[in-house]
């Protein structure tokens, strides 16, 4: 690094060096002595050494050859020489010595002729825009890598020969002229390289120059830490100077501050953005269990790329003496949550924004309205009428007009907080009178004469009350106004691109296109141009506004015109302010007003007239106002000079608000125009961080469970360490919350709590609890907020039973629970009013529609029927005593109606469903049965079932019978189950003594052996059985007498069979076994069909059903 005691070493020689090239800047080229070399060959040789080892040397070596030759003949020879050799690696001082000399025998073409070609090579466009470019492929990439590893080296060695030569006077104008190219150079390096790659090329530049070109610097962050001084405190020894002015220091200083700012910002971002992609590949890699090529060629990519920023802004923070930038952390990242803007409502304007001290939201903006291109440094002089000042008399005409511009400044603002005070007095005393003409004439004064700069004497502002059309000056320019046909033409391509210049960089273009084509009648053109901006082009405005500010510098007439145009406008907008037709207008005006202010075209304190002249007429002037606000209310409450009196506007603004009466319409515009300039501050919501296993958990149920995932899901869930407490109450809790995935997967998570209660019985019997519980809780709390978590437990609860994990009574429960949960009667009656039950809230409607919609299909049959039955009636008298339905909840009740029971009459009134419910009353009386409610358990599901399969049968009381209920058949259907009847006296009779039970088996064995040796010589004896095949035989059609049945008779002669027909009398008992026999296999094949088509018909009727759940 260049400190001051290496700058005080090096400062001898270099000080000799500025005054030999100084000295023969004025004298003639140095002739030596004795005779001089001009044949080709030594000149050759010469060349080849300067190509090949100019910053190798020796020097002495190359002077002494120097000297021998004539040189005046092969000067762009020795030039081109020189410039190769100098993209050659070694040592700058030794070819700063040879050109040095050089320029003795060859001033003043020399140097340059040798400098030109030299700042070519650094300002090459390799140097920062095709960095920038993105490579089109991998191949592409490597290749762009090489080539700016190659221009690297070549330009390192060149800069470090280009900074000492400036310092030496190389340049005629002196070190100055010199340092200020350098200067140029290094900016270039900077501008525009988004990718850093010129980092290193900077760190080079800084590491030899750093003292010499930026003064002295602040000592590192461990010496500062040790030392407690921020500078050096080491002067210069008596008789060495600074070969760079001081000026120029600072101001390269300033530049290399910036750069390091912006690299240290990028650096923040970068390490972000990995992080950023780190934590998306391990969620990849969770899902997937791998992490794609790509994937992970990019996150290596921006791996390197932020080490090698790193290593670059640390080397820079050392060289310029400054902190490096604190690189956030995953820990870091991870407390800081997500930012929500509170929705309360505040008339105070707060001191700072989201962003501490920021006038721009972000850096790209910042970009936009601050960096603007200097006209002077790529348009000549000439064409930007600046004449060089060589006088002190020009300096200090132009610091009295700085120090008029701030009294009239001043001056102004004083004017404003006036006028801003009577207005405030004016509302404290309630004064609803407009504002005076002659105030209204004073202020517009004041308006026209901050826009301007003239004296005050324009007309009113607001006052006026004519048709008139704004008095804008007639600036049309023909080509015989002092334009030419060919800058005529120019220009006017200028123009009509000018409306497509989207971006920043054509609008840089053009402004620096246009700077050549300078001229008076061109400017004019310009304004008229820009004046006429089409209402409908609003997205124009911030890239004229910038075009205008790039020319203004140089060309001020043009943004006093444009703001000429703008005043004249919004003079005729104020007098025309009832005429809605205008509005677009009025849009336009007030927003190129205020990117105008923002680029500081206009001053600050004029957009604060402006707000002013609409706050005086605030009624008519709530869109203006809303639209100012918006587009730089922000700026002038963050910029410096403007904070304090915008601060008093946007309050007083705020007061006129809630003092006004106002539609809703202007109402949402000055919110929301308040608080986009003035944002409210954000409170962080702490995140809830998962485990892997439970974000496991949650990526099974949401995102993967579907009806052809179920086995697999399954399969996961299973394999869980259930025996871990954490783990299972984190299971229980996603089963519980069926609001948290879809709704069409509900039916696959009520599934998979069907298959698992089979290995976790206690699981299903928590789930079936906790959903219980929350119905229940949702009624006694009833918030609107959680409705849809409710629809979706109700749901849930329905596909629960759909799956057999809860029975019919659960449901009934739950249906008449919500007609009569929180009344103290529990029928429904007119005029009964409850807490958590309005007669205006139609929610538990929806609750009970959309349980039935799920499992009120399967109610169709026995007692479970009659139930539904029931249940419907009373449903319809609930409805009928609230109030009127709406009728998105009459529809729902309706279709659910016609659904389960089409031919169902509709009950619309309270007397209709009243009587009813008095007839199924009396009905359930008159048979000997209990009054139906809610309380009503007497009767058991499947006890019900039984009796209404077999009424003859006395019914099995429980402490006598288990009831064991085997669904081999459709679901729905619930009268077809397998019962099976155990009875106790005899389970407990069949439990025989082991030893009796063997003895009775002896004695069982012992006689059926005695059995079969007995009958063994009878079997023998036996006649033959007839074991002759029973042939086919075709029936002929032969009618049957009346009272007799035909039999066939087999018989046989000999080995032949025979057949006979006989008549057989009805009454005879072969033939009364035959047709019983005959009639016992017709009502068996009768009974097979009717259950064979039966279970094809549940089976179309379980396919349809299944279908429709899929679809809702």
């Amino acid at each position: 690094m260049s400190t001051t005691a290496e700058y005080v070493a090096k400062f001898p020689r270099r000080k000799k060096l500025l005054e030999t090239v100084e000295k023969y800047w004025l004298e003639e080229a140095r002739r030596p002595p004795g005779s001089l070399d001009s044949s080709l060959k030594k000149h050759t040789t010469l060349l080849n050494k300067l190509k090949s080892s100019l910053l190798v040397g020796p020097a002495e070596t190359f002077i002494k050859e120097i000297d021998g030759l004539t040189l005046t003949k092969y000067l762009e020879e020795i030039v081109a020489a020189v410039v190769e050799g100098s993209t050659k690696k070694g040592d700058s001082e030794i070819a700063v010595d040879i050109i040095v000399h050089l320029h003795t025998r060859l001033t003043p073409d020399f140097l340059p002729l040798l400098l030109q070609p030299l700042l070519s090579i650094l300002s090459s466009p390799n140097s920062s825009t095709t960095s920038n470019s993105a490579p089109a492929n991998k191949d592409a990439e490597k290749d762009k890598e090489k080539e700016d590893k190659e221009r690297l080296s070549k330009q390192r060695p060149v800069l470090r020969v280009l900074a000492e030569l400036a310092m030496i006077g190389a340049w005629a104008e002196g070190p100055t002229k010199g340092a200020s190219e350098v200067g140029k150079i290094l900016k270039g390096f900077m501008t525009g390289d988004t990718q850093y790659t010129n980092l290193p090329l900077l760190t080079t530049f800084l590491k030899y120059f750093v003292r010499a070109y930026l003064g002295p610097i602040p000592s590192s962050s461990k010496t500062t830490q040790i030392n407690g001084d921020a500078t050096e405190t080491v002067p210069l020894p008596e008789g060495v100077t600074e070969l760079i002015p001081v000026e120029v220091q600072k101001k390269m200083r300033d530049l290399f501050e910036n750069y390091f700012n912006s690299a240290s910002k990028t650096l923040v971002k970068g390490q972000i953005r990995l992080l950023e992609q780190d934590r998306r590949n391990h969620e990849a890699y969770i899902k997937s269990g791998e992490i794609f090529e790509d994937r992970q060629q990019a996150y290596e990519k921006m791996t390197k790329a932020v080490e090698r920023l790193t290593t670059g802004v640390n080397t820079l923070a050392e060289l310029l003496g400054l902190q490096p930038p604190v690189l956030p952390t995953a820990a870091s990242l991870a407390k800081s949550g997500l930012q929500i803007v509170e929705s309360a409502s505040s008339f105070t304007v707060r001191e700072d924004g989201p962003i501490a001290g920021g006038i721009w939201d972000d850096e790209e903006e910042r970009r936009f309205y601050e960096d603007l291109v200097d006209l002077g440094e790529v348009v000549p002089s000439a064409l930007l009428g600046i004449k060089e000042s060589k006088n002190t008399n020009d300096t200090a005409t132009s610091e009295e007009g700085k120090q008029e511009d701030e009294q009239k400044q001043k001056a102004d603002e004083a004017d404003l907080q006036r006028q801003l005070e009577q207005m405030e007095l004016q509302h404290d005393k309630n004064d609803p009178t407009p504002t005076t003409d002659s105030q209204a004439q004073e202020m517009s004064r004041t308006v026209s004469a901050s826009t301007s700069g003239e004296p005050m004497e324009q007309e009113p502002l607001v006052v006026i009350e004519d048709d008139e059309q704004p008095t804008i000056q007639d600036t049309s320019v023909n080509e015989d106004d002092g334009l030419q046909s060919g800058p005529a033409a120019r220009l006017t391509a200028l123009l009509a691109a000018l409306p497509e210049a989207n971006n920043r960089e054509v609008v840089d273009k053009l402004a620096v296109e246009f700077a050549f084509l300078n001229s008076k009648a061109a400017r004019k053109r310009l304004i008229k141009f820009i004046g006429e901006v089409p209402k409908q082009r609003t997205d124009l405005l911030p890239h004229y506004a910038r075009f205008v500010a790039t020319l203004d510098k140089y060309m001020p007439d043009i943004g006093t015109g444009v703001l000429q145009i703008l005043d004249e406008e919004m003079r005729y907008l104020q007098r025309k302010r009832l005429v809605r037709e205008l509005d677009s207008l009025r849009l336009k005006n007030v927003r190129f007003y205020g990117e105008l202010a923002k680029f500081k075209v206009a001053k600050p304190y004029t957009i604060l007239h402006v707000l002013k002249v609409f706050l005086d007429e605030f009624k008519f002037n709530i869109e203006n106002i809303s639209n100012l606000l918006e587009n730089c209310g922000r700026f002038l409450l963050r910029f410096e000079g403007t904070k304090e009196t915008a601060k008093k506007m946007v309050e007083l603004m705020r007061r006129k608000q809630g003092n006004s009466h106002l539609d809703q319409r202007h109402q949402v515009m000055l919110e929301n125009a308040f608080y986009m300039c003035n944002p409210p501050e954000r409170v962080a919501r702490e995140v809830i961080t998962l485990s892997p296993m439970q974000s496991f958990i949650q990526h099974l149920l949401h995102d993967i469970l579907m009806k052809r995932t179920l086995d697999k899901v399954l399969k996961l869930l299973r394999k869980l360490h259930w025996g871990d407490s954490e783990m299972y109450e984190f299971i229980l809790s996603s089963f519980t919350s069926p609001n948290d995935i879809k709704f069409g997967n509900i039916p696959y998570l009520a599934a998979l709590v069907y298959d698992l209660q089979r290995y976790h019985p206690e699981f299903s019997i928590a789930v079936v609890d906790q959903v219980m519980e929350d119905i229940r809780i949702g009624m006694e709390e009833n918030i609107f907020k959680h409705n849809q978590r409710r629809i979706a437990t109700i749901r849930y609860l329905g596909e629960l039973y759909m799956y057999r994990v809860v029975g019919a009574g659960v449901i009934f429960e739950t249906l008449w629970s919500l007609l009569s949960f929180g009344h103290a009667d529990p029928f429904p009656v007119p005029g009964r009013e409850s807490p958590i039950d309005a007669v205006d809230d139609f929610f538990r409607v929806r609750l009970a529609c959309t349980l039935l919609d799920t499992c009120g299909a399967c109610f169709d049959k026995g007692s479970q029927a009659r139930k539904l039955d029931q249940y419907l009636v009373m449903l319809q008298l609930y409805v009928t005593c609230k109030a009127e339905l709406p009728m998105d909840v009459d529809f729902m009740l309706t279709d659910t109606l016609d659904t389960l029971r089409p031919k169902m009459p509709h009950l619309r009134t309270f007397n209709e469903a009243a009587a009813k419910v008095d007839e199924i009353l009396a009905l359930g009386t008159g048979e000997g049965q209990s009054a139906p409610s809610i309380y009503d358990e007497s009767d058991d599901e499947e006890g019900s079932e039984a009796g209404d399969r077999g009424g003859h049968e006395d019914p099995i009381e429980s402490n006598e019978a288990e009831v064991i209920a085997l669904s081999e058949g459709n679901e729905e259907e619930e009268e077809d189950n397998v019962v099976l009847i155990r009875n106790k006296e005899k389970e407990q009779h069949s439990e025989m003594d082991e030893q009796a039970q063997s003895e009775f088996d002896r004695e069982f064995a012992k006689i059926l052996a005695d059995t079969t040796d007995a009958r063994r010589d009878q079997r023998k004896n036996a006649p033959p059985v007839f074991d002759t095949a029973v042939p086919l035989i075709r029936k002929k059609d032969v009618g049957e007498q009346e009272g007799k049945m035909q039999f066939t008779l087999l018989s046989k002669k000999g080995n032949r069979q025979q057949i006979r027909s006989l008549d057989i009398p009805l009454d005879s008992t072969i033939a009364m076994n035959s047709r019983s026999h005959q009639a016992q296999s017709k009502a068996e094949q009768e009974q097979l069909k009717r259950l064979v088509l039966q279970n094809e018909w549940r089976l179309e009727r379980a396919e349809v059903q299944g279908q429709s759940y899929l679809v809702m």
